[in-house]
């Protein structure tokens, strides 16, 4: 018969935290922590630190120079961002004269259309079954502009600001990282595609220069298609808004 000699020292668990001897208890220098009994609690919330992850893509109308900026969460594409912290702050007089310098090309933020049903008044929701609207960023890229920039340029700009903005808000829980990711230029679209009738309106008209409802019932074919995807229908439609309606579409200044 073979004797096997037995190791009287345990073995060791694969992966279990060692234990402290006596001369390292000896050694370990004591620690003065900043907290002391009493001192104000300490707020642990899963929300904060927690920096979300969301995506930029722009798309290119059928109007020169103007593109839908689409944000959605990197977890969950089919679902919209949340821009009102952005749309409130940018509308706000004091705030919104300071971002709009930031921002540079972001002329507003403004309710998704929703195509399903298509009535040109129907606003698309965040996500399905949710009771919120659907933001877009409405883009211009004036061709009047010193230097040259191109639309993916804008874009990384963007959400570089809309990064910078989560970090110094307090309208939100935690910061967000916005990344650009493409443009797409194929097969463009009617403004009104992307927009409800009204807001397309409130473009048109902020775009060119607060013009009367007259001057804009005169507009060239091709700029009203633009618009509203025939020349026929976006006079119809600025035909049938009233005249003080027209006037207080936007605040000027």
């Amino acid at each position: 018969m073979t004797n096997t000699k037995q190791n009287s020292t345990p073995r060791k668990k694969k992966g279990a935290s060692p234990s402290s001897t006596p001369q390292m208890q000896k050694n370990f220098s004591k620690k003065k922590w900043s907290w002391s009994p009493g001192s104000r609690a300490v707020v642990f919330d899963d929300k904060v630190g927690n920096v979300r992850e969301q995506n930029l893509d722009l798309v290119a109308t059928l109007v020169d120079g103007v593109y839908i900026g689409f944000c959605t969460k990197s977890w969950s594409p089919s679902e919209a961002s949340y821009l009102y912290p952005m749309e409130t702050a940018l509308n706000q007089k004091d705030s919104g004269e300071s971002l709009a310098k930031d921002w540079k090309w972001v002329f507003g933020i403004l309710s998704r259309r929703d195509n399903g049903i298509n009535d040109g008044t129907t606003v698309m929701k965040a996500k399905s079954g949710s009771k919120w609207p659907f933001k877009v960023i409405v883009v211009v890229i004036n061709d009047n502009e010193d230097v040259s920039v191109s639309v993916d340029k804008v874009g990384r700009h963007i959400a570089a600001s809309f990064t910078k903005f989560t970090k110094s808000t307090d309208l939100m829980d935690s910061p967000e990282k916005y990344t650009y990711r493409q443009c797409f230029e194929s097969n463009p679209e009617a403004l009104n595609h992307y927009l409800l009738d009204l807001d397309v309106a409130k473009v048109l008209k902020a775009l060119s220069g607060y013009k009367s409802k007259e001057d804009f019932l005169m507009e060239e074919d091709e700029v009203l298609a633009s618009f509203y995807g025939t020349s026929e229908y976006g006079r119809e439609f600025i035909e049938s808004l009233e005249d003080e309606n027209w006037d207080n579409l936007l605040k000027e200044g």
